[in-house]
């Protein structure tokens, strides 16, 4: 069994063992678009052009020839896997091989082709430990990684208002801390988590978060909160006065 970890720190593994031959970006981001495109066989002209569009076109397909062997040479019972001729390239999808962003991307479309479903939610957001292969600059990347990006922050942001209604206000601000992660400068998460910590009767904890907003638009941008984030504000000055959890 290959196991292969894309979101954030780049991990691979064999029969439980970790593989560690796969260390150059360029090696990693070749292994990526080949099982992310598992169902094609590529063609050897589109991969030269793609990885290495600034060369020219026998300078691009001897680069890679040499990555490709460098792949052969580092992935654990290659021939299993990808299947190589004088025109393609392709990743054998029959084979028992995981990665974490085709689950993602599984879980992902049963939760949008159903009623929404917490736990698939769930599975989609701890998946997701961070960018795709983010030491990777290849210009392939780019628009897969903010697709994917765009998908973990609408599938939280529906966890979060799943969790709310329940009510599950500590796992609610679980995965809207989350979201603050993805996006510290995003002023809607900083209104859901000072809600959700009114909610649970944590005045306190609402205040903190409006001051770490506040502390983090000036040093970005050098501006207040905007209107919707000083109302939440003021309705947490307002809330949960002689409550357990106020030691403000």
């Amino acid at each position: 069994m290959l196991q292969i970890r894309l979101f954030g720190n780049f991990c691979l593994s064999h029969n439980g063992e970790a593989v560690t031959t796969l260390n150059s970006p360029r090696l990693q981001s070749l292994l990526a678009y080949l099982v992310l495109n598992r169902d094609t066989a590529l063609p050897r002209q589109h991969l030269a052009f793609l990885f290495w569009p600034d060369s020219t076109d026998s300078q691009a397909r001897t680069n890679l020839r040499k990555l490709l062997y460098q792949l052969r040479q580092a992935l654990p019972e290659v021939d299993t896997f990808i299947q190589l001729d004088s025109q393609t390239v392709h990743w054998q999808a029959g084979t028992t091989f995981t990665v974490d962003v085709i689950e993602f991307q599984e879980y992902l479309n049963q939760a949008q082709d159903q009623t929404p479903d917490q736990a698939l939610f769930m599975k989609v957001a701890d998946l997701y430990t961070g960018a795709l292969l983010p030491d990777c600059y290849d210009d392939w990347i780019y628009p897969v990684r903010q697709r994917l990006y765009k998908a973990v922050v609408t599938a939280l942001q529906q966890l979060v208002a799943l969790l709310e209604a329940q009510p599950d206000y500590d796992l609610a601000l679980h995965y809207a801390e989350r979201l603050l992660e993805l996006d510290p400068l995003e002023e809607e998460t900083y209104q859901s988590l000072m809600r959700l910590h009114i909610l649970a009767g944590d005045r306190t904890a609402a205040l903190q978060v409006y001051q770490a907003c506040v502390k983090v638009l000036q040093q970005e941008f050098g501006v207040e909160p905007n209107a919707e984030t000083q109302a939440a504000y003021q309705r947490a000055l307002q809330s949960g006065y002689g409550l357990p959890s106020d030691s403000g």
